[in-house]
């Protein structure tokens, strides 16, 4: 191994610059941004294992020429270091990242080496060795304050292009006249644009849970489900067609399904996002094309047409996907900075204990807004992942779902002296996590934004509802009958109705930070998870007299 730079691992500021020179070491390689995130990460989690079981470790990070491409390497030492066995978490989540990882004893001392392979195309000459090593030896570090703004500019940018992305593609998926959905092995629909229900008359939730018995043809649902099983367990595309319901007129129509397989961040296939297209007519038009060259040239230019259309639905796909990915890369890589405010304020705080007070005023208020903008990554983070990210929808217990909810509340109702009235509470299917995020961030709004001296008084209840009794602004194109309404209501300061659409947009705050803590994501993500369920959410309310917040679940 070529060494270029050594990094004594004694203290949190260590394992920082461990970071940062891991990810400048992959980015002289040549390594695209998701790969030096990725071998950076290793290597903190080996170094974080070495500093708290280890006496003094020493980091070494070079690189070799002897494989294909090369390989990064980076060799953690230390005399005292104890290797439990099974291995530790940040060790197999770190073995997880790399191509190998090796452990061995020396008698002397303990050694655990990461190795990352190079692509052919990215190898490494062997005058480049001299230049990186000037390279590190001159590398000064980066002001935390530049690398934050920068980083949260970017950030920003990104969370205003995923959600312009977000609805642009689903403008084009809804005014397209054929079926376009994201599927996982199981065949459970996380997505579907309007023309399923409208087509098939059935919700997502239906047709998850009978496999689509009342659509498919009984003579083709055997064949169906062998033959996407048998295609998905090889994370392979999917082609098939199939006779479907239409449910306007109650007859089958002949539709091709298409799937392609899409990669998630582990380089594993877990959904499948494709299109159903009807091709009744151009079965029909099939019968008559030995007989007529103008049939036959109709048939090339539709099906012409529909390899344009599909080529145009995978790049939508394939764009917002990368969107979510570098959502997720992005949001880890800005923790490392802001950890260095607060951990530059701390130290601050410890070497000067006599600051003047303006001083230290302005150092609490820097290390505050670093812990709101950690906040904020973390509930943009929640928000990107909602559309791509779900569990196979299961019965649970909304009355579990809202204890656990207050569980995790315990601090906050103790110090407001919140008094909670749970009433019995109905059995839905739904991805418990999502549900949990979304009656935790409704409870806590409500224990936040209690009228002063006063003690909070919250409720919260449900109702069985008729879909036709929904409100004229709440009516669903879902196909459900009936709905449970779940009302948390509170005594608190309540709000302007006028304001009642801005409240659940990103961002969108009606009071200041200084007020009220919190990001302005925490309602918007409430909407995203009832969308994701069928649902609808609406709140009514009137300045200092509380409001009522309103979700609607499919029965």
């Amino acid at each position: 191994m070529e060494e270029l730079v050594k990094v004594g691992l004694d203290n949190e500021m260590d394992l920082i610059l461990a970071h940062k020179r891991a990810m400048k070491l992959s980015e002289l390689a040549g390594l695209s941004l998701a790969a030096q995130t990725t071998f950076a990460t290793a290597v903190s989690e080996v170094a974080r294992y070495a500093m708290e079981h280890g006496g003094s470790p020493v980091l070494s990070l070079g690189a070799d020429r002897l494989a294909r491409g090369g390989s990064l390497i980076a060799i953690i030492e230390d005399k005292n270091l104890s290797i439990t066995n099974p291995l530790h978490q940040g060790l197999m989540y770190a073995q997880r990242l790399v191509d190998k990882l090796e452990i061995t004893n020396t008698g002397k001392s303990s050694l655990i080496n990461l190795y990352y392979s190079l692509p052919v195309s990215r190898r490494i000459k062997p005058d480049r060795f001299a230049d990186w090593r000037a390279q590190f030896r001159a590398d000064l570090p980066v002001s935390a304050y530049d690398e934050i703004k920068q980083k949260n500019d970017q950030l920003q940018q990104l969370a205003l292009r995923l959600q312009a992305s977000e609805e642009h593609y689903k403008r084009v998926t809804n005014s397209l006249p054929l079926m376009i959905f994201t599927i996982n092995q199981a065949g459970q629909i996380l997505y579907g644009n309007d023309w399923v229900s409208q087509f098939t008359g059935c919700s997502l939730q239906t047709l998850n849970q009978t496999k689509w018995a009342p659509v498919l043809h009984p003579d083709d649902f055997i064949v169906f489900w062998e033959m996407w099983n048998q295609q998905t367990v090889h994370s392979q595309a999917f082609r098939w067609e199939c006779r479907l319901k239409e449910a306007g007129s109650q007859t089958y129509m002949w539709h091709l399904i298409s799937a392609q397989p899409v990669k998630g961040e582990s380089e594993k296939v877990t959904l499948w996002t494709g299109f159903g297209v009807n091709i009744h007519a151009q079965k029909i038009v099939g019968q008559t094309l030995r007989e007529n060259k103008e049939l036959a040239q109709a048939k090339q230019e539709l099906e012409h047409s529909q390899q344009e259309l599909k080529v145009t639905i995978d790049q939508l796909n394939e764009s917002n996907n990368k969107l979510s990915q570098f959502a997720y890369i992005a949001s880890h890589d800005l923790q490392e900075p802001l950890r260095k405010i607060q951990q530059f304020g701390d130290l601050l705080k410890t070497r000067n204990a006599n600051l003047p007070s303006e001083d230290l005023t302005y150092l609490e208020r820097m290390q505050a807004a670093a812990g709101r903008m950690s906040t904020l990554i973390k509930d943009l983070l929640i928000f990107s992942r909602l559309s791509t990210r779900r569990e196979v929808a299961l019965p649970i217990s909304l009355s579990q779902v809202v204890s656990l909810a207050l569980d995790n509340l315990l601090i906050p109702i103790q110090e407001t002296g919140a008094q909670i009235q749970l009433n019995p509470l109905p059995v839905v299917v739904a991805d418990a996590s999502q549900i949990g995020q979304l009656f935790q961030n409704l409870l806590s709004n409500a224990i936040k934004f209690h009228q002063p001296q006063t003690i909070p008084q919250i409720t919260v209840k449900s109702e069985l509802v008729k879909a036709i009794d929904l409100p004229n602004s709440l009516k669903h194109t879902s196909s459900a009958e009936q709905f449970y309404r779940i009302d948390v209501a509170d005594n608190g300061i309540g709000f302007d109705e006028k304001y009642l659409d801005r409240i659940f947009q990103v961002f969108q705050r009606l009071h200041s930070s200084r007020e009220y803590s919190g990001t302005g994501v925490g309602l918007a993500i409430c909407e995203k998870v009832v969308n994701n369920h069928g649902g609808v959410i609406t709140a009514t309310s009137q300045p200092n007299q509380g409001a009522t917040f309103s979700v609607y679940l499919p029965a």
